[in-house]
C-alpha cells in the first residue's frame, strides 16, 4: 500500500492544464495528500484560487517568479507587484513564491536587479510572516546574501534544488528546507549525495508538476517513487521518509 504523499511544489495553475479536470483526477488516488501549487505570476492567481476552493487538501504559494519579471519591462514589474499586494490582501496565501535569482536568464535581467527583486520579496515574506518558496539557479551565493541581509532564521523550501552538497548546510543553517523533485537538474549521484546531506527533518519531495509528457496523476506516482529512491540512498525506508516529509510540509504550509 503506498502511503499518501503531499506534493510541496506543482503548478496546478498551469494555463495548459485546466484545474478542475485535473483535481478531479485526484480525488480517487489513495496517494495523494495534497499539494503546494506554486506561484508564478498575476495572470495564474484565479485559477491557484480556484485549486483551493475545489479541494481543501491544495495549498497555494503566490509570487513574481524570476522568469516572470525576466520577461517584463519596469512598469510591468511594478503593476505585477501591485497585484500581488492586492491578491495577498484580499485572499491570502499560504506562502510566498516563487521567488529567487537564475542565472540562466541574466541576458533578459542583471544579477544584481534579480538579487534586489529577491530581497524586495523576502521583505514582504517577513512584514507577512510567511514562508518562502525559492528558485534559485546557478547564483546560490547571490541568493545566500539576500536571504543574510534581509535576516533570517526563514521558513521555506528551496524548491528544485541545483546546489552542491555542501551548499546544502547553509541554507539548512537559515532555517529553510530543501526539496529534490522530480524533473532533475543533476545526475544521479551528485542528487544520491545531496539527498544525504540534508538534515532529515529539511528534506523534501517534490513533482515541479507540469513534467514532460505525464499527467499530474502520472506525476505524482512517480514523485512516490523519487521518495523511495531518496529514501534508499538515505538508509530509511520510503514510509520513514514520506511521514516526516508530510509532516514538515504540514507544519509549513497549514500552520
Amino acid at each position: 500500500m503506498i502511503a499518501p504523499l503531499f506534493d510541496s511544489h506543482a503548478h496546478l495553475d498551469d494555463p495548459d492544464f485546466p484545474v478542475g479536470a485535473t483535481l478531479r483526477a485526484l480525488t480517487a488516488l489513495p496517494h495523494w495528500r495534497g499539494t503546494l501549487t506554486a506561484g508564478y505570476g498575476p495572470e495564474r492567481f484565479a485559477a491557484s484560487r480556484e485549486a483551493c476552493r475545489i479541494d481543501a487538501r491544495v495549498r497555494r504559494s503566490l509570487g513574481l517568479h524570476p522568469w516572470w519579471i525576466a520577461e517584463r519591462d519596469s512598469a510591468g514589474r511594478e503593476q505585477g507587484w501591485q497585484l500581488l499586494l492586492a491578491e495577498l490582501d484580499q485572499y491570502g496565501a499560504a506562502a510566498l513564491g516563487e521567488l529567487g535569482v537564475d542565472k540562466t536568464r541574466q541576458d533578459q535581467q542583471s544579477g544584481d536587479d534579480q538579487q534586489a527583486w529577491l530581497e524586495r520579496g523576502l521583505r514582504l515574506a517577513k512584514e507577512r510572516s510567511l514562508p518562502v518558496v525559492l528558485h534559485i539557479v546557478g547564483w546560490h551565493g547571490r541568493a545566500l546574501a539576500a536571504l543574510r541581509a534581509v535576516g533570517g532564521p526563514w521558513r521555506g523550501v528551496v524548491h528544485r534544488y541545483s546546489g552542491s552538497p555542501e551548499l546544502v548546510r547553509d541554507y539548512a543553517a537559515l532555517g529553510l528546507h530543501v526539496s529534490l523533485a522530480l524533473e532533475p537538474r543533476e545526475v544521479e549521484a551528485k542528487r544520491a549525495a545531496i539527498a544525504r546531506a540534508v538534515p532529515p527533518q529539511k528534506l523534501l519531495i517534490e513533482s515541479d508538476w507540469p513534467f514532460g509528457a505525464l499527467d499530474y496523476p502520472q506525476a505524482l506516482l512517480a514523485t512516490w517513487q523519487l521518495a523511495e529512491r531518496v529514501a534508499t540512498w538515505r538508509g530509511e525506508t520510503v514510509e520513514q521518509l514520506v511521514a516526516r516529509h508530510n509532516q514538515e510540509t504540514q507544519d509549513l504550509f497549514f500552520g
